[in-house]
């Protein structure tokens, strides 16, 4: 069975592509990733094929570059609600939002920081968790992939 990511993202609408890179790179490499299309706002207007794949989904990667969407904050209340692992990867601007403040862990990044001091934090959080090493590795590498999509961005941007 296929390890499956749901991936949860408010990004700057230039940063959009980023979310279907990843997905891209992770079918690359046998991981089943979900994203969703965000098109109406609010939690109504999330599908119930939105939920399905939450809850086949062994975690939820939510990657933050913007403020989180009524339909971000509806998927990553629904994750919880399920007991689902999420790693939020969160723009330092962001990190202190309300939506934020319900996970025992965020991870913040800049353009001007290391990936690889975030990728860390993310690894250590998931020992902690006690998954496995497999997943630890699909779930750290899938966290560095994206981030150093953001970094990229964030470089040509400038």
């Amino acid at each position: 069975m296929p390890f499956r990511v749901f991936l949860s993202s408010s990004l700057d609408p230039a940063d959009a592509a980023l979310a279907w890179r990843l997905q891209t790179l992770a079918t690359a490499n046998g991981i089943e990733m979900y994203v969703p299309a965000h098109g109406s706002p609010g939690p109504s207007s999330v599908a119930a094929s939105v939920r399905k794949a939450i809850d086949r989904a062994d975690c939820v990667l939510a990657i933050l570059t913007a403020a989180a969407s009524p339909n971000v904050q509806f998927e990553l209340g629904y994750a919880l609600q399920k007991g689902k692992l999420v790693i939020p990867i969160v723009r330092q601007e962001f990190a202190g939002s309300e939506p934020m403040a319900r996970f025992p862990r965020v991870f913040t990044f800049s353009p001007f920081d290391d990936p690889g001091h975030v990728e860390t934090q993310i690894v250590g959080f998931l020992k902690e968790q006690q998954i496995s090493r497999e997943k630890q590795q699909a779930i750290g590498a899938l966290a560095a992939l994206g981030l150093g999509l953001l970094l990229l961005v964030s470089l040509n941007k400038e």
